[in-house]
């Protein structure tokens, strides 16, 4: 099936940080380097079809690379025109976690899996690296570097992954995917345009928040949102894509945990206005 194809793709302590935390507590920041992403094998299937869709990590977008083991899945949803569907399997790949579920309505379908918070540690030697990563300002870099000794960096991550497909035509169940599913950041189409898409975080617009989308030849263009909390991707990407964001959760203090919720939605782009 064309490879799945293209293979299924130190402290000033409380007073200044709080300070710090006032200005920029949370905020967005570039791709993370994996991409998490769920790659159907195709976008548009026939009526009784096995449909199978890959959740993957790759450092190239749309490859298979790694595959998370089911008990790392915290949240998964199939809805297929209109209709939930709770009839589905997941098996371990080396290089993908495969979701398979038959074809038995006609319609758009959104499929959406998040995965368990997973926590860590940044060694001393990568913490500028990381802080560069999460697009920490100065005052947060000096909050962090003044804490004693050599401490590692605290983090923790979920990842938010979305599709849309289609058995058929794309008619019947198609508003769904105007409705959020309930991931804590995720991409949901704007009625404004097909090629519009809002950015949500708990289900509300953000606004001026930078989103990178990716095309199968592995080239991206980094967008903002707008007022709404939308993106209009150009022509410069067509076809499949990847609409990709994250949101980093700053600690109440440096020694604390820095969480990242990132977010991809994968799609066949519209080519009507």
């Amino acid at each position: 099936m064309l490879n799945l194809q293209l293979t299924r793709i130190k402290f000033y302590r409380k007073s200044l940080f709080a300070s710090t935390v006032l200005v920029a507590t949370i905020f967005a920041v570039p791709a993370l380097a994996h991409k998490t992403f769920l790659w159907p094998a195709k976008f548009t299937w026939q009526s009784g079809d096995t449909v199978e869709i890959a959740l993957t990590s790759a450092l190239t977008f749309p490859k298979l690379e790694f595959g998370p083991a089911k008990d790392r899945i915290a949240f998964s949803s199939i809805v297929m025109a209109q209709h939930k569907v709770d009839a589905f399997t997941l098996e371990e790949n080396k290089t993908n976690l495969n979701m398979t579920f038959l074809a038995d309505r006609v319609g758009f379908g959104v499929i959406s899996m998040s995965s368990k918070t997973r926590s860590g540690e940044i060694k001393p030697e990568d913490t500028d690296g990381y802080l560069d990563e999460i697009g920490a300002n100065e005052t947060v870099r000096k909050a962090f570097n003044n804490l004693p000794g050599t401490p590692v960096l605290h983090r923790s991550y979920n990842k938010h992954t979305k599709t849309f497909i289609c058995v058929e035509t794309c008619d019947e169940g198609a508003d769904k995917k105007y409705e959020p599913v309930g991931q804590k950041l995720e991409f949901i189409a704007a009625k404004s345009g097909s090629r519009d898409f809002v950015l949500l975080l708990d289900g509300k617009p953000l606004t001026g928040q930078d989103v990178v989308v990716y095309g199968v030849d592995n080239k991206s263009r980094k967008y903002v949102t707008d007022k709404d909390g939308v993106v209009k991707v150009l022509r410069h990407h067509d076809g499949i894509a990847m609409l990709t964001a994250v949101w980093i959760t700053m600690p109440t203090s440096p020694e604390g945990v820095y969480h990242s919720d990132y977010a991809a939605l994968t799609l066949k782009l519209s080519n009507s206005h």
